[in-house]
């Protein structure tokens, strides 16, 4: 969770459009887990029926990092990171469906409660623009589904290679969305050396690292759990902000407030789970 908290410095460092750093970003993923694919000595080829369902997946997530970086740029940070905290309320009711168990109402509550404390942690105006709601919205809703995708798939196939597969779709649905869009590609040859740098640390340590090690802990946690912890993510990334730029804005008694009730959602969740 450290390392994708990293993800809105690294967004603030790297200079090219949304959908082009998206890009960049994917195809930096691809490549490495093909190494790690064949590091772990893998077989590459999967079965028609399997890489089609990987990249169902794939391209759901491809969906939702377009949605996410179109709600930054549209509503801002804070629109799109307090939108992007109702996915543990929609893993609420997409888990039950592809899991095929009844809803429970505590997660639909603990879901709905994650954005009060995400609304703690973040300032936000009143006026926000329709646009950038409705795609940090479906962007929630597109890890809600993938998310609980892959806790189905996490326990049939290798994660390196689950998520090449996977990532490559995504890959393919971001090219595509440079044919309506064409202004926004931005060349190899036009990227500063430091963005090909931040975009590197992005793609491996920001990406590869930490969405191997969710599919191993999917084989142990429902998504709902995982979901809710991911929600951690803005403090983190709020702490790597201050640190980094210590002359943006302090950390305030609302960002310790916001914390601790994000924290203690988590653990209730934990206590929720022991007893059932």
């Amino acid at each position: 969770m450290l390392l994708w908290g990293a993800t809105a410095i690294l967004g603030r460092q790297i200079s090219i459009s949304a959908v082009s750093l998206v890009w960049y970003r994917l195809l930096i993923c691809v490549v490495a887990l093909v190494v790690l694919v064949r590091i772990r000595k893998l077989a590459l080829a999967l079965p028609l029926a399997k890489a089609l369902r990987y990249a169902a997946v794939g391209a759901i997530i491809g969906l939702h990092w377009v949605c996410f970086y179109g709600a930054i740029k549209v509503a801002g940070i804070a629109t799109a990171v307090l939108t992007l905290s109702t996915v543990a309320f929609f893993t609420a009711i997409v888990e039950p469906i592809v899991f095929r168990r009844p809803v429970v109402v505590a997660e639909l509550v603990l879901g709905a409660l994650v954005v009060v404390g995400a609304a703690l942690l973040l300032q936000l105006e009143l006026d926000v623009d329709a646009a950038g709601l409705a795609l940090g919205l479906g962007s929630a809703l597109f890890a809600a589904v993938f998310g609980t995708l892959n806790g189905k798939l996490a326990h049939a196939e290798p994660p390196e290679r689950l998520m090449l597969y996977e990532l490559a779709a995504a890959a393919v649905t971001v090219t595509l969305c440079f044919v309506p869009f064409p202004a926004t590609f931005v060349a190899p040859w036009e990227l500063a050396a430091a963005d090909v740098g931040w975009l590197v640390v992005l793609g491996i340590a920001c990406t590869v690292i930490p969405q191997v090690w969710i599919i191993h802990v999917l084989r142990t946690l429902s998504p709902f759990t995982v979901a809710l912890t991911v929600n951690l993510e803005p403090v983190y990334a709020l702490i790597l902000s201050v640190l980094i730029f210590p002359d943006d804005s302090p950390l305030t008694v609302r960002f310790y407030v916001g914390t601790a009730f994000l924290l203690a959602l988590v653990l209730a969740n934990a206590r929720l789970r022991a007893r059932r």
